[in-house]
C-alpha cells in the first residue's frame, strides 16, 4: 500500500512538472527558444571513454637517415645562400697577341688553336711573341 501511495505522489509530481514546462514553452517568444537551443550546443565533444593516451613518442637518439618524422612533403622554402667566393687560379695564357685562352700543356706556350697553326707553319715561335 505504501508503494502505491509513493507511485501516486511521483506520478502527480511528474504530471505537474510536465504541465509547467508546456506552459513555459507556450508563453516564450521565438527568439528565447532559439537562444535556448543555441546555448545547449557543445563547442567541443567531450573525451571518449577509455584509457588515457600515453606519452607521445619523441625523437629517438640515433635517428635513422631519411626524411624527418612528421614532416609533410611539399614545396621547399628556397634559402638563398651567400655566393661562394670563387677561387681564381692564374693559369699561364697563350703567347699569341690578344689571345686570352689558357696554354695548351704540350703546346709550347700556345693554346690548342694557335699550337695547330704553329705546327702548320702559319705563325712564328712562342718566344718571338713574348713581351
Amino acid at each position: 500500500m505504501v508503494k502505491k501511495k509513493l507511485e501516486k505522489v511521483i506520478s502527480n509530481a511528474a504530471e505537474n512538472f510536465a504541465l509547467e514546462i508546456v506552459k513555459a514553452i507556450k508563453s516564450a517568444t521565438l527568439q528565447e527558444l532559439i537562444a535556448l537551443q543555441e546555448s545547449g550546443k557543445k563547442a567541443k565533444p567531450g573525451r571518449k571513454p577509455g584509457r588515457k593516451p600515453g606519452r607521445k613518442p619523441g625523437p629517438k637518439p640515433g635517428r635513422k637517415p631519411g626524411r624527418k618524422p612528421g614532416r609533410k612533403p611539399g614545396p621547399k622554402k628556397k634559402v638563398v645562400a651567400a655566393p661562394k667566393k670563387r677561387v681564381v687560379k692564374n693559369y699561364p695564357k697563350c703567347a699569341f697577341p690578344d689571345c686570352k685562352k689558357n696554354r695548351f700543356p704540350r703546346g709550347k706556350g700556345f693554346c690548342g688553336e694557335h699550337w695547330n697553326m704553329f705546327k702548320e707553319g702559319k705563325i712564328k715561335d712562342a718566344k718571338s711573341y713574348k713581351k
